[in-house]
């Protein structure tokens, strides 16, 4: 009984440790998604396609959207602060 319980607590860490480097890269990619969205939107507005602009806030806030369920996730699975340290490790590379 011991030996069953201590083989489903290692396939429950090995399950979460790839399922937190999952999410921090899809957390980093929609970081990083958002940012050039708002710079594509910037963009439009100055040209003054205000349709475009609209499609592309849409877009954006999907992409917000995503990073607040992954950070959900990423705090489940005991990550401290996942959006600042998301940023941080954009930043570094």
């Amino acid at each position: 009984m011991l030996a069953f319980a201590a083989m489903i607590t290692a396939g429950a860490f090995a399950q979460t440790t790839t399922d937190k480097k999952e999410d921090m890269k899809d957390m980093r990619k929609d970081i990083k998604d958002v940012r050039k969205d708002k710079r594509a939107r910037k963009e439009e507005l100055k040209e003054g396609d205000k349709a475009e602009a609209k499609a592309i806030t849409k877009d954006i806030k999907a992409d917000k959207k995503d990073i607040r369920h992954d950070a959900k996730d990423l705090k489940q699975d005991g990550v401290k602060h996942p959006v600042r340290r998301a940023k941080r490790q954009i930043r570094r590379h």
